[in-house]
């Protein structure tokens, strides 16, 4: 998706009502997926970083909450595969062994982002052993 047509999603979207976007992903062992795609039509925040931290405390399994496919499956299915294309292939592996999950939040018309990236490490410790198995068996 070009600039352009990214405008003109945000532009619809606005049309809409839709005032912000979130975004949640998750991924593990050799593959991530968008798992939902969710959206607020309430007022946000003046203070940018309130307004994301509004969409991000959206609780995505809520059984009352706007899923975008409901509401424009064309865009919410633009917006997904602009968010798994263009933002989360750039940033911290969340896909790949233990891997791990996130939000990308949208506020509308702007499209200034957030991306929430939490990834999953698995520390190793080391130990060295050494004998001899003659010495084992007696």
């Amino acid at each position: 998706m070009n600039e352009i047509n990214m405008m003109a999603t945000l532009v619809k979207l606005a049309d809409l009502g839709v005032t912000g976007i979130k975004v949640q992903y998750e991924g593990s062992g050799d593959s991530g997926a968008i798992e939902n795609v969710v959206y607020t039509t309430e007022k946000m925040d003046e203070d940018e970083e309130a307004a994301f931290d509004d969409i991000n405390d959206i609780y995505v399994w809520n059984k009352d909450v706007s899923h975008l496919q409901e509401l424009d499956s064309g865009l919410s299915s633009d917006i997904a595969n602009f968010v798994e294309e263009q933002l989360l292939n750039d940033i911290e592996d969340w896909w790949n062994n233990d891997g791990g999950f996130g939000a990308v939040c949208i506020l509308i018309p702007s499209g200034k982002y957030k991306i929430y990236n939490d990834i999953r490490i698995t520390q190793i410790e080391s130990y060295f052993h050494e004998g001899s198995l003659i010495q084992k068996t007696l």
